[in-house]
Formats: structure tokens, sequence, C-alpha cells
């Protein structure tokens, strides 16, 4: 198993880190040839809980690339998340032009620090040199403990949406809305209403134990996203059948609050545009966000 990173550049995964780097204490990191993909995701959560999968095209964020593994040369790691971009944002800092990545293995006799409880079998070394003018050149070296990941990490599959009742478009400043939502309790269960019928129209209602009732309301109209101008391959969307798209009904879902504040948060970081889809699988149903590039 080998990976050897080299980049000049970091800001493509620092941005990408950063936004999901308050929902959970690590991530997982996903080598490809092709692709660098985070995953954070609960690996133990007895009930389904948000995840986040942000694909990066690995040659956009590296300079130069060595991956080989016995899982057709994906390689995955489980990294504390803050250690990590706080490397980054340090070298960042430094004045320096490259940055090196190397995934060093344990050895049985633990000489790279022995894996422990936590399982960590191997570290993430990052190292560059800080030349600054006047001077002398100083090293810098930081080792972050990761686990390599059985079989590749293939355990974490990306959710697949086969069936979207309607999508809306939400502006940058629709976090305003979600923002309302704070202020109740993370744990209760709100429900979204949204229809296509006349243009895009969204609102949440909190019911609480049927004793006080609030709605918020978005009084704009929302544009209604075809799923047909999504490029395939780009993300989750390219699974859908637009023709299923029921954009004239009502669509009613419930979904705490905490979930949907959480990705919230992370998904308005920017001056983008994001989507929201709504779906029936079930009784609480399910929705998703996406960024638009």
């Amino acid at each position: 198993m080998k990976l050897k990173l080299q980049a000049r550049n970091t800001e493509t995964i620092r941005t990408t880190l950063s936004l999901v780097s308050s929902l959970r204490k690590f991530v997982v990191l996903r080598f490809t040839p092709e692709k660098l993909i985070v995953i954070s995701v609960h690996p133990t959560a007895m009930v389904p809980e948000p995840q986040a999968w942000c694909k990066l095209n690995v040659k956009s964020v590296f300079d130069s690339i060595e991956i080989q593994s016995l899982h057709e040369n994906v390689i995955s790691l489980e990294v504390n998340i803050d250690l990590f971009l706080q490397t980054l944002r340090n070298y960042d800092k430094a004045s320096s032009d490259i940055l090196n990545i190397r995934l060093q293995k344990k050895d049985s006799n633990g000489e790279e620090g022995s894996s422990g409880s936590s399982g960590r079998n191997a570290s993430l070394a990052l190292f560059y040199t800080n030349t600054s003018v006047g001077m002398r050149p100083v090293n810098h070296t930081f080792k972050i403990p990761v686990k390599i990941l059985k079989s590749a990490g293939q355990e974490y599959v990306e959710p697949q949406i086969s069936d979207v009742d309607l999508m809306l478009k939400l502006p940058q400043h629709f976090s305003g809305a979600f923002r309302r939502l704070d202020k109740f309790d993370s744990n209760q269960l709100v429900k979204i209403q949204a229809q296509g019928k006349d243009g895009g129209s969204i609102r949440f209602i909190v019911d609480q134990e049927n004793k006080i009732k609030v709605i918020i309301r978005w009084n704009s109209k929302l544009e209604i996203y075809n799923p047909a101008d999504i490029g395939e391959g780009e993300s989750l969307r390219s699974t859908i059948d637009h023709s299923q798209l029921g954009q004239n009904e009502e669509h009613d879902i419930l979904v705490h609050i905490k979930d949907l504040t959480m990705a919230s948060k992370n998904r308005f970081h920017s001056s983008k545009c994001y989507l929201l889809d709504v779906t029936e699988p079930g009784m609480r149903g399910t929705w998703t966000t996406q960024r638009l590039r």
C-alpha cells in the first residue's frame, strides 16, 4: 500500500473540510486515482443520521499522485478532521511552495507508535519547508494518527435517491429561515410542506405537543429545479428520473430539527445556491441538499 501526494494550493480541500468540520470529530478520506471523497458519517449509529459526501477531482487538489493498494488502488482513512484541517492551515500561512503528504503504516513493534485502543494503525505525515526571506529554511513535519479501513472502506455506501417528488432551488439568503428553527428543541420534529403549483413554495411547521403551532413560511416563490439540468455523475441527482416529479402536489415530511439545522449550517457557507429535495419514502421522509457549482 502506498499513498504519496504533493499539493501547492490547498484551498479546495481546506474549504471542503471546513464545510463539514462541525458535523463530527472524524471523517473518512477515500483516495482513488480519480477522486478524493470526504465522507462524514456516524459509523455506529443505531438510527439513520445525516451524512455528508463531498467529491473532488483528485487532480484538481494534488499536483502529484501515487496511490497503490490491493483494493483497485483505493485507500480509505479515518482521520481527525480538526488536526488535518489545522495542519493545512499552518501550511497555508507558511512561506512554502509544496506540501508533501504520505501514508506511513506502523510496524508490529510500534516504531511509528502503537495503534493502541484507538485502532489508529498508521499515520498521515504532512511535511513542508518554510523558506521565509532572510531566515534559514525550517522543515515542518506533522504526523496525524489515522485508521486504515478494511476493504478500502467499502462499507460506506453513498446514499442513492431513486425517487424525488419535488426539487426546489434555495437562494443564499434562505439561511435566515433555518435560523428561526434554532430556538426550538433540537430533538423535536418539524414538518416541511412544499409544493410546486404556481411556483415553488415551502413552509416549516413546529407543533409543540399540540399546544403551540408555529409556521415559518417563505413568502417568495422558489424556482423548481429540473434534475436533467445537472450533469451525470456530478452527484446523487444522476439517479433521478425527473418524470416522477410531482410538482403540482403538496408534499409533507417530518425531520428532526437538529438534522435540518445541521445540514443547513454547512450548506450556506458560500454565495452559491442549493437544492432542497423532498421525497416521501415513508412516514418520516427524507430531505437532502446539494451545492450548485
